[in-house]
């Protein structure tokens, strides 16, 4: 039920981290032989991923034959099979539980998670975790033992978190095509009737539509902090009682407006019938000139965009506004959504604990001690996000990250870049201003540009100017066993009030059905889960 969990599972992320061996040598120690081995003596390990469509690859690679696979045969002597690539990887997945055909390892969400547990089909890693994580892949869970323990039921470690990179990747922004903006000399937005001025302005300029949307409505969600509204996220109402901001009757008012909206037609007429990747899509044809989205908008859309249309239609991020001039509190959900598991009865899990290792040494510790061609290969052209459920992430890295990258910028000096995420970024953000390579503005406009997302990330972090969700930590049993049905009552009912379809006041109807279908027993027991 949480937009960060859908986004990750989207793209993810996107952004650079990286990988680290084990117990102070390089991590590469003997492979293991057992059963699951090919003639050759390799280990072989069946896993399943989702597509990665920003990735991109040398002549002849692909998803499932890389530079990553490769480094797997050569430096451990483990052969990775990829059964199957899907971009509906969560309905795939969901299948192959109910049907028990499982790979050996793959990635799964919470409410995955706690059917594979009931079910009996993943194993316990919690000892050959301990006996085999280096000791940097152990200092990421200790750095956030909130998410490390949400892969934990009984005592045991069930779900081994993939992490993520900080909460300075959580706040959202209004991105705003440039060159329109500057054409037209129009200021920075200050108040939500600015962006929606802007918007009818781009459209009488330019044609097609305002604001980029898509049918789930996350993006459009993003927004709702400007009316003070908290979507997808557990607040404390006034009683002291946690309640769902997805239907306090602060998003009453900014589905009003958005409605008003749809009717202008600032918001896409087509949105309904858009997902993701047809809403990039558009943004990339050059229909639309604003767009709210996550701080990864350079990678994607954004390398398409300067593709397609030229440096100067960049995007650059904006602090969303409230309607009366003030930055809105933004939403800080729990940061980690996914889990690596291992298929209950698997031979070689220890040989997954170094290739997780691996990844940890070449993102923190490769620098230095690798050669800038092999760092490159693995992580340049976001390479280092191809590799499914073989990574964790350093869930400090970014916010050092770009503290290092912004110093080294301004400073000139490069002294302080000691990962090689570090001087991927700024090198990145170096070519992007010299040379507008496109597949460098991911880089670039997450941390290198004038206007960057982490820099204003990071005011909003040091200010606390935001929300934390009161779900912090394991989604309780009776939420989780819901999945998607709640939130897609409020989906369908919210696009009805939207389009036009039905009137405002349908949102009462709206918030009746969901608690009637479940609603109100998940808040019971988010309630009870958490003391109230």
């Amino acid at each position: 039920m949480d937009k960060k969990a859908k986004a990750l599972f989207l793209s993810l992320c996107v952004l650079t981290t990286l990988l680290t061996a084990c117990s102070g040598n390089t991590g590469k120690s003997p492979t293991s032989v057992d059963s699951d081995t090919d003639e050759t003596g390799a280990v072989t390990i069946h896993t399943v991923t989702s597509e990665y469509t920003s990735a991109k690859y040398p002549q002849g690679d692909d998803i499932t034959n890389n530079v990553w696979i490769r480094r797997y045969k050569e430096e451990f002597n483990i052969d990775v099979k990829t059964d199957w690539v899907s971009d509906e990887y969560d309905t795939k997945l969901n299948l192959a539980i109910s049907s028990n055909d499982l790979p050996d390892v793959f990635r799964v969400n919470p409410s995955q998670l706690k059917q594979l547990i009931e079910a009996d089909m993943v194993m316990d890693l919690t000892a050959v975790f301990d006996e085999n994580a280096s000791e940097r892949l152990k200092g990421y869970m200790q750095a956030d033992a909130d998410s490390y323990e949400s892969g934990i039921k009984d005592g045991k470690l069930y779900g081994i978190p993939q992490m993520h990179w900080g909460l300075i990747e959580q706040p959202d922004f209004i991105w705003i095509r440039n060159d329109w903006k500057e054409e037209l000399g129009l200021e920075d937005p200050k108040k939500m009737a600015d962006v929606k001025n802007m918007a009818l302005k781009f459209m009488e300029k330019h044609g097609g539509y305002g604001i980029a949307a898509d049918q789930s409505l996350d993006h459009l969600n993003l927004l709702a902090i400007a009316w003070n509204a908290h979507p997808d996220m557990w607040i404390e109402d006034n009683d002291g009682k946690l309640a769902y901001g997805s239907i306090q009757p602060e998003m009453k008012a900014a589905l009003a407006e958005w409605a008003e909206w749809y009717k202008l037609g600032i918001i896409d007429p087509e949105f309904a019938i858009k997902d993701f990747n047809a809403m990039n899509a558009d943004v990339v044809a050059g229909k639309v000139g604003i767009q709210p989205y996550f701080q990864w908008w350079g990678y994607n859309p954004g390398v398409d965009t300067v593709s397609n249309l030229g440096k100067e239609a960049i995007f650059y991020p904006y602090i969303i506004p409230t309607t009366d001039g003030k930055e809105a509190k933004q939403s800080i959900f729990f940061a980690n959504n996914s889990y690596i598991v291992m298929k209950k009865g698997f031979n070689n899990p220890e040989e997954v604990i170094k290739i997780l290792n691996d990844y940890a040494y070449i993102v923190d510790e490769g620098e230095g001690n690798e050669s800038k061609e092999t760092l490159s290969s693995l992580l340049d052209n976001d390479i280092a996000h191809v590799v499914g459920a073989f990574r964790v992430l350093n869930p400090n890295s970014d916010y050092e990250q770009y503290e290092a990258v912004s110093e080294a910028l301004q400073s000139q000096k490069t002294d302080g870049l000691t990962t090689s995420g570090m001087w991927q970024k700024y090198n990145n953000s170096v070519e992007f201003m010299n040379n507008a390579t496109p597949g460098a503005v991911g880089d670039y406009l997450q941390q290198g540009a004038p206007k960057n997302a982490y820099g204003l990330a990071k005011n909003v972090l040091d200010s606390k100017n935001y929300i934390m969700t009161a779900l912090w930590g394991v989604t309780p049993e009776v939420l989780a066993s819901y999945g998607t049905t709640l939130n897609d009552i409020l989906t369908e009912g919210f696009t009805k009030i939207i389009m036009g379809t039905e009137s405002i006041d349908y949102f009462d109807v709206v918030v009746q059905n969901w608690r009637s279908a479940g609603g109100d027993e998940a808040t019971e027991a988010v309630n009870e889960a958490y003391g109230k």
